[in-house]
């Protein structure tokens, strides 16, 4: 589905407006055998993501603008012809929705599809971007028959644990220097508030991806230096949503943080931990963003004094400082320590006998001007 090789199960009942997928996705980045677990539910125009099992499990709720499922639209779509998946004979359909997402489904007898493919965008945190292109799904051991409330109710982690506590009291005056990464399209201007970022560890997910050089090609990466109290609330997923950046599914106005793909070592997706392993994600709400000149705490901010530093190239990483060689060496050794070095080297300098990469020149589209920043 997903990722390759990931398998799970799916639940389908299209006239009460609710379906289910429940995924195991191997995510052999860090360590050999790690898994992340997911839980989507959609029911009417809610969906509920819980990643994560059991006492770890954290709920990411994020409501929707309309009731989505992979089927949606085939009902009334272009029939393309018969095909055979797997010994099963169906015929292929093909829909195209307003939001343009496209489908295309091979639909048997019993009016399951045994293949499916489309373009919608999952939304799996901040790992979204990654999702972005085709979704493809085979349907095996299908079974057709009625579904009971059972099957679709709340996780134990979204029916009573979200949000999850925060790690201190969110009134204390502890706070941290934080210098974080932020991936971006090269058009899109400098800001930090309702996105999410990580530090040098934890864009390694990113980064050190297989198809990372290419999935990157053309963007920049921003350094961002800020302050931040350290009562951490859970994770929240940022995206971009009708004219406008949203966080959903995090703590109010706490600064989420979580490890990379929440598969490091510690606890609920890594909230409370220092995350050495996997590094960290973070997600930064407008609601908690101080004013200019206030300090962390003033009327209850809980983070501010963001400075972008510094932008370059992705492509820089990859082409000059050859990142991915990095990563091939690492890979499945975390932590990614000498590759996280490469990205900090380059942020930190434009000197290329320091591992620097040039400045990005970055276009404002709100302004019409070419700025390097």
């Amino acid at each position: 589905m997903i990722f390759s090789q990931s398998h799970g199960l799916y639940f389908h009942d299209r006239p009460h407006l609710r379906n289910r997928q429940i995924l195991t996705l191997p995510i052999g980045l860090f360590r050999p055998g790690d898994v992340a677990e997911y839980d989507l539910l959609n029911r009417g125009l809610w969906h509920n993501v819980t990643v994560g099992q059991a006492a770890d499990a954290v709920c990411k709720p994020t409501p929707q603008p309309h009731y989505f499922d992979f089927m949606s639209g085939l009902d009334n779509g272009t029939h393309r012809g018969s095909s055979v998946v797997e010994g099963t004979a169906c015929e292929v359909w093909t829909a195209l929705l307003p939001d343009g997402t496209r489908t295309e489904a091979c639909i048997a007898e019993d009016g399951v599809p045994r293949e499916l493919n489309s373009t919608a965008n999952l939304l799996i945190g901040h790992i979204t971007a990654a999702f972005k292109g085709k979704t493809s799904m085979r349907l095996k051991n299908v079974r057709v028959g009625a579904l009971g409330d059972e099957t679709f109710a709340q996780t134990t982690a979204c029916a009573s644990n979200y949000p999850t506590p925060p790690c201190s009291d969110p009134g204390s005056s502890q706070v941290t220097t934080l210098n974080l990464y932020r991936i971006r399209s090269a058009k899109e201007p400098d800001e930090i508030q309702n996105r999410n970022s990580g530090d040098a560890l934890g864009d390694m997910a990113f980064l050190c991806g297989e198809t990372a050089g290419q999935m990157y090609n053309g963007s920049v990466i921003t350094h961002w230096r800020l302050t931040a109290n350290t009562s951490w609330g859970q994770y929240a997923y940022c995206v971009y949503v009708d004219g406008e950046n949203t966080c959903l599914g995090g703590t109010d106005r706490l600064v989420g943080r979580e490890s990379g793909f929440g598969l490091g070592s510690g606890p609920l997706q890594g909230q409370c931990s220092e995350n050495a392993d996997c590094g960290s994600w973070f997600s930064l709400p407008a609601a908690g963003q101080c004013r200019p000149g206030e300090t962390v705490g003033t009327s209850g901010c809980t983070w501010g004094g963001a400075v972008a530093l510094r932008s370059i190239a992705a492509s820089c990483l990859f082409e000059q400082r050859l990142l991915a060689a990095s990563c091939e060496r690492e890979f499945g050794k975390a932590p990614f320590a000498r590759s996280a070095a490469i990205l900090e080297a380059a942020l930190a300098s434009s000197d290329p006998d320091k591992g620097g990469c040039p400045d990005a020149f970055t276009t404002l589209e709100q302004t019409g001007q070419l700025l390097v920043v």
